[in-house]
């Protein structure tokens, strides 16, 4: 504090008081100027004192609200909400992001309280003052919901956390559900595909088998035809032989012909059925791992919005409760300030802004009468600019005075000199014609 200060300071107030670093650093939360303060009865320095601490207080808890909720967003989401564990690296990060946090709320009160008038100076609050801070309201408004928050699903944690394992097991358990009844469903569907491919190839080997007995009788018709133990009773290879061969050419030629094509129906059948039996097979191991999946699932249902919801469903009243009093413990400075009565703190306060700007010469809110006297205005009237302008002003006529009397000497003494010589002043030195 410079010697200036001092003495500002000495104008204004008393000696000060002995005060503590403690004491001091409430002030500084309250946004009030200590060294004035420290010199203003007690009455004084405990509202400002009490103010800095609910300032204070409201950080520490933005603090724990926000280390708290930036935890549950960023924890690993390895195990459901009762089989969680603590994790280290996640607590740090929480700590480190929950005081910055605190920080910022805690400068955004500072700034909300300490630019808070002093409204009207008594216990009252009036309509006017209540307007005025309005907009100072709103934003505590906003910064008491956003801590409160975290810290009613932190109060609510054991019921939260047991309603929530409930929530995740029958999501879990939904999931699974549904992923069993599709695999029964692919399942079966499979056994039908792979039943009736199956009967078509029973049917085809039938109908083949049936074709080769067909070609065995007719060969041996053949033969006993040409023995002559047939109807003609002629051995050799008659006109009779000759049809039943034809007969028997023909139906192997059939026979292979359907085998030719059974044997490409078969192929793709076949790579079809091969790949049906390789998916029923493979049904049950998928559906171990949509289990897993489903369990991942269920563990992420745990996040901050979650909570907050079931703190809402289940807590009741609870919730609202401890918003309010967040709410009440960020706005009550605003409002305490709006009701205290002017002390000598605020007096001497604005005595010495007054002092400050008369020192430099400002006049804030000063008369001034312009069109001769005809129209009053109000306005802030800057003296030292308006005096240094007016001396700037005057030096300036001084000069340019002081400038003409020099021209004129100087052109009297030309003057005197041209009457005495003038040849002395034309080109050449020459004399002037007679």
């Amino acid at each position: 504090m410079s010697n200036t200060d001092d003495e500002l300071l000495n104008e204004l107030a008393p000696q000060p008081y002995a005060v503590g670093r403690a004491t001091r650093f409430f002030w500084y939360c309250a946004g009030a100027d200590a060294r004035l303060l420290a010199r203003c009865p007690y009455s004084d320095r405990v509202k400002f004192e009490g103010v800095g601490g609910i300032v204070l207080a409201t950080a520490a808890l933005a603090s724990l609200s926000g280390g708290y909720a930036f935890y549950t967003v960023f924890s690993p989401k390895d195990a459901t909400a009762l089989s969680q564990t603590l994790d280290p690296l996640t607590l740090a990060l929480a700590l480190v992001m929950g005081a910055a946090w605190g920080l910022v709320v805690f400068n955004l009160d500072r700034f909300i309280v300490s630019s808070t008038g002093k409204g009207d100076g008594t216990d009252d609050v009036t309509g006017k003052e209540f307007v005025h801070a309005l907009p100072r309201l709103m934003m505590a408004l906003v910064i008491g919901i956003c801590i409160s928050s975290p810290l009613e699903i932190r109060i609510l944690k054991p019921e939260i956390d047991a309603q929530l394992e409930l929530e995740q097991n029958d999501y879990r358990a939904s999931l699974d559900a549904q992923s069993r009844e599709s695999a029964d469903a692919r399942k079966t569907e499979l056994r039908g595909k792979i039943e009736a491919q199956q009967g078509k190839r029973d049917d085809r080997t039938a109908y083949f088998e049936k074709r080769r007995l067909e070609i065995n009788d007719q060969r041996r018709l053949l033969e006993l035809e040409a023995e002559g133990l047939t109807g003609s009773g002629s051995p050799g290879r008659g006109p009779a032989w000759q049809d039943k061969k034809e007969t028997l050419d023909k139906l192997e030629a059939e026979l292979t012909r359907d085998r030719d094509a059974d044997a490409t129906v078969a192929g793709a059948a076949g790579s079809e059925l091969t790949s049906w039996k390789t998916e029923l097979d493979q049904i049950d191991a998928k559906y171990a791992e949509e289990q897993e999946s489903h369990l991942k699932q269920a563990r992420h249902l745990d996040g901050l919005l979650k909570r907050i919801l079931i703190s809402h469903e289940i807590g009741g009243a609870v919730p609202w409760m401890i918003m309010a009093l967040l709410i009440c413990v960020e706005t009550c400075p605003i409002l305490f300030k709006m009701m205290l009565i002017k002390g000598v703190y605020d007096y001497a306060d604005e005595n010495a802004k007054r002092l400050i700007l008369a020192r430099v010469g400002i006049e804030p809110g000063a008369t001034e009468f312009l069109d001769g006297g005809k129209r009053e205005v109000r306005a802030d009237l800057f003296h030292r600019p308006a005096a240094t302008l007016e001396e700037e002003k005057r030096r300036l006529r001084t000069e340019a005075r002081l400038s003409k009397k020099a021209h004129e000497r100087f052109e009297e003494e030309t003057d005197a000199k041209i009457q005495a010589d003038v040849g002395a002043f034309l080109v050449g030195g020459a004399k002037p014609r007679e």
